[in-house]
């Protein structure tokens, strides 16, 4: 695994700020990896769109949070492409706010706000696997999904298109790499052969609620989190830890015995992805917010194997029980 090597040198501070941006242009530009046994790269995937060409929308119901919402407008982005048909994205959706994406509405076709809502319906069969039944609707057909989405099977043969989609607006990406720089000068932390940068993405909050637990949603334990750094600490010598969570009290007891850890606050959501996809390396917990994160960071990735509750209400989202379809191939499970 490649080192983004940074020294710091006490009495050059310039030299120092351009080796981080060296560091970190590295970091954006960084090719993502082969995934052999998996599908084949489609490298020709067009972007913009040509709306006097394509006959035909297609629309998804765009629900949940930004984890979510980013998973449906990768599905959305593909199957239109398949289907050569004009992807409809909610006028107001934050997305925009987020990514350099092309604002492809309703409004822009001189289409009407109900044209979605008129379109047959295909729903997934399940929340977080993969579902061969929706890409088999018919080209040049306008068209309507209902789902989650959460599958990296949909767009694997497109992805070196979608990281260039999933692009942050340049003051999200500038403030998450003036961060970095800052957390690094205040850790003290240099980057050498033998050092990492470890994101830590920590979701409690609803996840730890009766609610979502009696419908057989799990999330990790203190016990977790330290195998986790355990891991990177017997591979690494110098190792900065760097915590998004919304849950940052109980993130600073789980850690407490922990040394080099730094907890991120104050930032929107876009933000802390942005700042904590720049790591090396990324341990997640659940949930899809940490799942871009890892997929972003392009490192060595550990999840919580342990999602659901056997023959839960939640089990019921994952085919066959099976998280496959949802874990991106190459992440280590741990428990």
């Amino acid at each position: 695994m490649r080192i983004r090597k940074c020294i710091r040198i006490k009495n050059v501070p310039l030299l120092a700020v351009g080796l981080f941006v060296i560091w970190t242009i590295l970091k954006t530009f960084q090719h993502s990896r082969n995934q052999p046994g998996i599908y084949e790269r489609e490298p020709n995937l067009t972007y913009m769109y040509e709306s006097k060409k394509l006959d035909g929308i297609a629309c998804v119901k765009f629900q949940g949070r930004l984890g979510n919402l980013m998973m449906e407008y990768v599905f959305l982005y593909v199957i239109a492409k398949m289907k050569h048909l004009y992807p409809i994205v909610p006028e107001n959706s934050e997305l925009f706010q987020i990514f350099d994406l092309e604002k492809t509405t309703l409004s822009a076709i001189n289409k009407s706000t109900d044209s979605c809502s008129k379109l047959p319906e295909y729903k997934e069969s399940w929340g977080l696997s993969y579902d061969e039944k929706l890409l088999a609707v018919p080209p040049n057909k306008s068209v309507r999904f209902n789902g989650y989405f959460q599958s990296w099977k949909y767009w694997i043969k497109y992805e070196d298109k979608i990281r260039k989609l999933l692009r942050f607006k340049n003051p999200i990406r500038q403030k998450a790499h003036d961060q970095m720089r800052t957390i690094m000068n205040k850790m003290k932390f240099e980057v050498n052969k033998d050092s990492a940068i470890v994101s830590i993405h920590i979701r409690r909050g609803d996840y730890a609620t009766e609610g979502h637990y009696k419908y057989g949603k799990l999330t990790p334990n203190e016990t977790y989190y330290a195998n986790a750094l355990q891991y990177f600490k017997t591979r690494h010598k110098n190792i900065l830890f760097v915590v998004g969570s919304n849950d940052i009290d109980w993130s600073k007891k789980a850690l407490a015995k922990e040394k080099n850890v730094y907890y991120s606050t104050g930032n929107s959501p876009a933000e802390d992805i942005a700042l904590l996809s720049l790591a090396n390396h990324t341990i997640m917990s659940v949930g899809t917010f940490g799942w871009w994160i890892g997929w972003m960071a392009q490192g060595t990735s550990i999840f919580y194997k342990n999602i659901f509750k056997s023959q839960s209400d939640f089990a019921k989202e994952f085919r066959n029980n099976s998280t496959d379809d949802f874990i991106y191939p190459g992440w280590i499970p741990m428990e």
